[in-house]
C-alpha cells in the first residue's frame, strides 16, 4: 500500500475564540498542504477548545462553532489534503444536550461524522453532564483504508460495556484515528502508551492517537501525540508540551523504525516544570494579563514560583514584593532580593509592620469598649497570625487591580491540604500555581531549576521552612517532618487510601498511628478553605478538583 504522510496538528486553542481558533487551523492545514500531507488531524473539539463546561449546550456557542466549521469546509476545496476536526455539533433532538464530534473533510465536502459514545464523569471530567453520547460507531472510507474514528474516551472502555473499538473492529477497520483533549499529569503519557498499545495488538490496527496541548484554566494539556502500528510498536512522538505541525510518513507494506524509548522516569521533575510553565503562561496569555505579580517571602514556595513566572512571561513582566512584617527575619527580605535580583524581576518592600500594629489597636480598642474580654497582650494569637497575612493579601490584591497584574498564589499542596494557610491572606490571587505539588516535589524542582541556572538562593534552599508568624516560628511546630507528611498525603489523597491501609503501607515503626489519624482529620476539616482557593494547576492524577468531598462530614 502507498505511504501515507500524517500531519499531526498539536494545537493549543482558547476556548470560545472560534475566529482565532478557525484562522490558525485553516493556517495549519494550508502547511500540511504545502508539505504534501495525505491527512491533517487537529484534536477533539478544536474548534470551540477543551473543556467547555455549560458552554456546550448554549445555544449561540455551539451555533458560533458550527459557522466556523462550514466556513472551515468551504475553504478545503482547493486543498488535497483531507482534514480531521473535533467540534461541537447540535443535540438531536433538539431537547437533548449538544454532541462531541469528530468531522472528516475532504475538498470541500463532508466524508463523514463521528460523535463520542464514551463520556467520562470521573476526576476532573464531567461530560455526561454536557454532552449526548453517541449511539455507533461507523468505519469512514478514506483512499482506500476503513478508518474507525474515535475520540478520546472512547478508547478508555476498561469501565464500560459498550466498546467502540471492538465494534469498529467487527466492521473491518484497518485503520483508527483518535482525536483527544487529555489532560496531563505526572506519568500519564507511559499510561497512554500502553493502554494504545494493547490495544494495537488486540485488534491487530494501527492507531494515530492526536492530543491537545497548551493550558485550559487548571487543566494542562501536554501534547505528545503519537501514532502505533498494528503490533503495537510506537513509530513516531510529537514532543511534549511543545505547539506544532509535526508530520510522519508512514509505509504500511514495508518497515518502520520505532520511535525512541520513552524519557525515564527521572525526569518526572522536568516535566512538572514544563508543565507548571505552560499552565502559568497560557493562563495569563488567554486571560489578557500581561503581567505577573509575587508576594517573595525569602521562602522556597515563592522562590520557586518567581522563577517559573520568569521563565513563562519573562521576568521584565514579573514584579515581587516583600512584606516584613513584626516577626520577619532580616535574612528573608534579604534572600528575597537576591533572589529578585538573579531573576532580573523588578522588586520592592513594603513593610506592614505599622499597618499591623495599627489595626491591632483598634481591634483591642474595640474589644474593650464592647466590655469583651481581650487576650493577653503579650501573646500571639492565631487572629494575630491570620490579620499579618490578611494584610499581606490586601496590600497584593490592591496592587494586582491597580496595575492589571495577576497575582500568583504560591502555598503548596502539603499546606493547603493540611489548612495551613490563610484565606483571603496567603491563599489571596487569580491562580495557585503550587496548589498541587507536595513540599518535598518544591524542593526538587527549586534544585531542577538551580541546575539550568542558580537563580534560588542557597540560603532560601537551605533555611528551614516558616510562616514567620510568630517568635522562632518552624512549620515543623505543628506539622509532621515534611518527608513523612507527604507520603501521607500523596496515599490518602491521590491513592484514595483508608487510614489502615495508609499504616500497613509506611510500617507502624516510622509513623506512629495518631500522626496518620490527625494528618488525615485535618485533611477533611480543611476542605472549606479549598473551596475558595484560585484554580489550581493539575500536575498530579487527583488534583483537588478531581476529589469532590462534602464540607460539612462528621465521619473519622
Amino acid at each position: 500500500m502507498k505511504k501515507i504522510r500524517f500531519a499531526i496538528a498539536q494545537f493549543n486553542p482558547t476556548v470560545g475564540d472560534f475566529a482565532g481558533n478557525a484562522e490558525r487551523i485553516l493556517e495549519w492545514v494550508r502547511q500540511a498542504e504545502a508539505q504534501g500531507a495525505d491527512l491533517v488531524v487537529f484534536p477533539e473539539l478544536a474548534i470551540s477548545g477543551y473543556p467547555v463546561w455549560d458552554l456546550a449546550n448554549q445555544e449561540d456557542f455551539v451555533a458560533e462553532g458550527l459557522r466556523h466549521l462550514h466556513k472551515i469546509v468551504r475553504a478545503t476545496a482547493r486543498w488535497r489534503v483531507t482534514v480531521v476536526l473535533g467540534f461541537i455539533d447540535k443535540a438531536k433532538p433538539p431537547s437533548e444536550r449538544s454532541r462531541n464530534g469528530q468531522i472528516w473533510i475532504s475538498r470541500g465536502k463532508i466524508l463523514g461524522r463521528h460523535y463520542k459514545r464514551l463520556l467520562p464523569t470521573y476526576d476532573v471530567f464531567l461530560e455526561d453532564i454536557f454532552f449526548q453520547p453517541g449511539s455507533t460507531c461507523r468505519v469512514i472510507p478514506w483512499n482506500g483504508w476503513r478508518v474507525g474514528p474515535t475520540i478520546c474516551e472512547d478508547i478508555w472502555d476498561e469501565r464500560y460495556d459498550e466498546k467502540p473499538l471492538k465494534d469498529l473492529r467487527a466492521q473491518r477497520a484497518n485503520l483508527i484515528v483518535n482525536i483527544s483533549a487529555s489532560p496531563f499529569y505526572s506519568g500519564i503519557d507511559a499510561g497512554r502508551e500502553a493502554l494504545v498499545r494493547g490495544h494495537t495488538k488486540r485488534y491487530r490496527f494501527p492507531m494515530l492517537y492526536v492530543n491537545q496541548v497548551g493550558a485550559q484554566d487548571d487543566l494542562i494539556f501536554d501534547g505528545r501525540s503519537f501514532f502505533a502500528d498494528a503490533g503495537g510498536k510506537i513509530l513516531f512522538r510529537a514532543p511534549a508540551f511543545q505547539e506544532g505541525l509535526f508530520c510522519y510518513d508512514w509505509n504500511p507494506g514495508g518497515a518502520n523504525a520505532a520511535a525512541p524509548a520513552l524519557e525515564a522516569p527521572s525526569r518526572r521533575i522536568e516535566e512538572i516544570y514544563q508543565a507548571l510553565v505552560l499552565g502559568v503562561r497560557d493562563y495569563c496569555r488567554k486571560n489578557g494579563f500581561d503581567k505577573a505579580l509575587i508576594g517573595l517571602s525569602g521562602g522556597i514556595d515563592s522562590a520557586l514560583v518567581a522563577a517559573i513566572a520568569a521563565d513563562a512571561l519573562g521576568p521584565e513582566r514579573v514584579l515581587g514584593i516583600a512584606m516584613p512584617g513584626p516577626y520577619s527575619s532580616k535574612g528573608s527580605w534579604e534572600d528575597a532580593r537576591d533572589l529578585a535580583e538573579r531573576l532580573g524581576l523588578e522588586f520592592h518592600i513594603h513593610p506592614i509592620r505599622e499597618a499591623y500594629e495599627a489595626l491591632l489597636q483598634i481591634y483591642r480598642s474595640q474589644r474593650v469598649s464592647e466590655r469583651k474580654s481581650g487576650t493577653d497582650a503579650s501573646e500571639i494569637t492565631l487572629a494575630m497570625e491570620n490579620l499579618q497575612a490578611r494584610l499581606r493579601g490586601l496590600h497584593l490584591m490592591y496592587l494586582s487591580n491597580d496595575e492589571r497584574r495577576l497575582l500568583l498564589s504560591t502555598g503548596n499542596k502539603s499546606e493547603l491540604a493540611m489548612g495551613y494557610c490563610t484565606l483571603y491572606g496567603d491563599m489571596a490571587g487569580g491562580l495557585s500555581v503550587l496548589g498541587d505539588v507536595l513540599k518535598t516535589d518544591v524542593y526538587r524542582l527549586a534544585r531542577y531549576r538551580n541546575g539550568l541556572k542558580e537563580v534560588i538562593p542557597a540560603a532560601t534552599l537551605e533555611k528551614p521552612p516558616s510562616a514567620e508568624l510568630r517568635p522562632d516560628q518552624r512549620d515543623g511546630d505543628s506539622l509532621p517532618p515534611y518527608e513523612v507528611l507527604d507520603e501521607i498525603l500523596r496515599l490518602y489523597i491521590e491513592e484514595n487510601q483508608s487510614r489502615g491501609a495508609i499504616l500497613r503501607r509506611l510500617g507502624k515503626r516510622r509513623v506512629l498511628p495518631e500522626v496518620v489519624r490527625d494528618t488525615l482529620h485535618k485533611v477533611d476539616h480543611n476542605e472549606y478553605k479549598r473551596r475558595q482557593s484560585a484554580p489550581i494547576l493539575r500536575v498530579t492524577q487527583k488534583a483537588w478538583f478531581g476529589r469532590r468531598m462534602p464540607i460539612t462530614n462528621r465521619f473519622r
